[in-house]
């Protein structure tokens, strides 16, 4: 199933995976802002959109903002393929490395980018939000983050 290229037409799709797959999904504003200003991919199923990749290049590097994959689509490989997929351009655009954060209790998305070789450079303590139903006194309603990069050149001492 190929890969497609997603612009400001498809934001209402978008904003509508998101907010069914995600319980912290983006608003709509920020989706506008990235289908305008970064590189968003999206694999479809029976022509209905199922997964989705945001990627931000910057100057020698790109950042991972976002990878969703709608709840029935799960277990598939298509969040494997998207990722495979942004590396494979990354190289392209001759960046140094890929960043990204991960919430820590994210295990899945942890064990797919551990796989593909991104290795753990930080954490931010309290970085995300958690839900009402989340929220205990121990986390205090906030979750750590891990910085995790993927290197493309050799890594610098």
């Amino acid at each position: 199933m190929p890969f497609e290229q997603l612009s400001l037409s498809n934001l209402v799709e978008v904003v509508e995976l998101a907010e069914r797959s995600d319980p912290y999904a983006w608003p709509e504003e920020q989706w506008r802002s990235s289908l305008r200003d970064d590189w968003v991919i999206a694999k479809r199923v029976q022509g209905k959109l199922v997964a989705l990749l945001v990627l931000r290049p910057t100057f020698f590097e790109t950042e991972l903002l976002y990878l969703l994959v709608a709840p029935e689509a799960r277990r598939q490989g298509l969040a494997a393929d998207l990722l495979a997929k942004s590396l494979e351009h990354s190289k392209a655009l001759n960046a140094e490395r890929m960043l990204l954060e991960v919430r820590v209790s994210n295990l899945a998305a942890l064990a797919l980018y551990t796989s593909k070789g991104f290795i753990r450079e930080g954490r931010r303590k309290n970085y995300y939000p958690l839900l009402a139903e989340d929220n205990t006194s121990a986390n205090k309603g906030r979750e750590d983050a891990l910085l995790l990069t993927h290197w493309f050149i050799e890594q610098p001492d």
